[in-house]
């Protein structure tokens, strides 16, 4: 019938399992997931770059102060009345001080010490300064140092007044009959003059001990002192020289890097002056020790034993690199004069002996960059050339021959500005086991903000860098 519909038959396509397809997609994703686990567990090529600095390995160690000093005793009783000052330089006929057996001339002395006397300009400033030390080292918990302070003081003023003080003793002498009582003590011998004694006036190299460093602390007795003395008492200390020194205990690590070292700079942190001084080192019972030796600024320690002094072990100014990236590479050691132009791009290299398969010789050009040169001699890559290669150099006479032999290491980074890794000889200043600091401006060296390998040893040279 025209308007009856067709039945459509519908047949049911009997799916097949794609069993394959699945297993390349299962294997596909474990490898991505392989692939993004070991891009976080794998190390990768690192690169660092390179910049200019300073670095120093300095250290503060407290040692004591050695020198030739010895204590001056008097050998009267009486009153004592001194007419120089802390660190004057006294000769052999300066009047130190008097002493009287009878007290009969003390309120006349006193009379004298309490006179105004003028003071310069000079002599005011140097007061100030005292002041000004002693508010800048002031400390609530060491009272001595305002003894000491008052001391320094009376020593300065002493020192400015001694001329007038001994013009107006004498005078009072002359109206004196009976003198005998009063004696005016002159020094014995030359030098510098103290009034501090710790003790430790003789102490020498040979009696040092360990037990000298077990309490390194300022002991002093001040031996100026306007009362009555007994025979054999300490009225001063002289001392003979202004060369002096300063023994440092160090430690195993310390001393073996001072032990090669014949002068150091310091720096005394007391003041902040600075210095070069002559080193030695010893061993004394197993203890290590080092010994600064100074011509002069003894006056300006005079009223100390123990000194913090900063060594400076090593200072470096240069390029800062991390150790781990440096590497070692073997080298041949030629003649510059064996070093020739050629090649396509006439780059350096060096004419290389060989033969032909007749037996005959011909010198072919082998590229050979320059990683050094030093004192006529050159570095070439032993890893381009055959073991006992021969090289020629072309004569007035001939050519010259010689036998590559000579081989030498050389410590470099591997330089990846071009892209790819390139060896770069580095002269170490100093290293600290994380940093090393090179020399810079070197030729066939790094500069500042080249790129180097951090970890060369997951590379090789003249690898890509992606």
């Amino acid at each position: 019938m025209a308007g009856r519909r067709r039945k459509k038959k519908v047949v049911k396509m009997k799916k097949r399992p794609h069993f394959f397809a699945g297993t390349l997609l299962m294997v596909f994703a474990a490898g991505l997931l392989f692939l993004f686990i070991q891009s976080f567990t794998k190390e990768h090529v690192s690169i660092y770059e390179v910049t200019e600095t300073q670095i120093a390995d300095n250290e503060i160690i407290r040692g004591i102060i050695i020198r030739d000093e010895s204590v001056v005793r008097t050998k009267k009783q009486g009153y004592i009345n001194y007419y120089v000052g802390e660190g004057a330089k006294i000769g052999s006929s300066t009047v130190v001080y008097s002493i009287d057996e009878t007290g009969q001339f003390e309120g006349d002395i006193s009379a004298i010490e309490t006179k105004d006397i003028p003071l310069s300009e000079e002599d005011t400033r140097e007061i100030r300064s005292d002041i000004a030390s002693f508010r800048n080292d002031f400390d609530l918990s060491l009272y001595s140092n305002v003894t000491n302070f008052k001391y320094n003081i009376d020593n300065t003023l002493l020192k400015m007044t001694t001329v007038s003080l001994l013009e107006q003793l004498n005078k009072v002498m002359k109206k004196k009959k009976i003198t005998s009582s009063l004696e005016l003590v002159k020094a014995k011998k030359p030098g510098i003059i103290s009034f501090c004694s710790d003790g430790l006036e003789d102490l020498s190299i040979d009696s040092i001990t360990t037990r000298n460093f077990e309490d390194m602390n300022d002991n002093w007795t001040q031996l100026r002192s306007t009362g009555s003395a007994k025979s054999g008492d300490a009225v001063y200390k002289i001392v003979n020289s202004e060369k002096w020194s300063v023994v440092l205990p160090l430690t195993d690590k310390q001393y073996k890097k001072l032990s090669d070292k014949a002068s150091v700079p310091v720096i005394f942190k007391r003041d902040g002056l600075k210095a070069a001084a002559d080193i030695s080192t010893f061993i004394i019972d197993s203890a290590y020790y080092a010994k600064l030796d100074f011509d002069k600024y003894m006056i300006r320690y005079l009223d100390n034993r123990y000194l913090d002094i900063e060594i400076e072990f090593n200072n470096a100014d240069g390029l800062k690199i991390p150790v781990s990236s440096i590497l070692k590479k073997q080298f041949y050691v030629i003649p510059g004069k064996y070093i020739t132009k050629g090649g396509e791009n006439n780059s350096n290299g060096v004419m290389l002996l060989t033969y032909k398969k007749d037996g005959t010789k011909e010198t072919t050009f082998k590229a050979a960059d320059i990683y050094k040169s030093e004192n006529g001699k050159v570095y070439i890559d032993a890893a381009l050339f055959e073991p006992g290669s021969t090289i020629v150099q072309k004569t007035k006479n001939g050519l010259k021959s010689m036998k590559l032999s000579k081989t030498a290491e050389l410590e470099g980074v591997y330089n990846c500005n071009k892209g790819y890794c390139e060896f770069r000889n580095i002269e170490k200043l100093y290293s600290n086991g994380e940093y090393a600091i090179i020399a810079k401006g070197t030729q066939y060296g790094l500069s500042t903000y080249d790129h180097i390998i951090l970890n060369p040893d997951m590379i090789n040279e003249d690898d890509i860098i992606y």
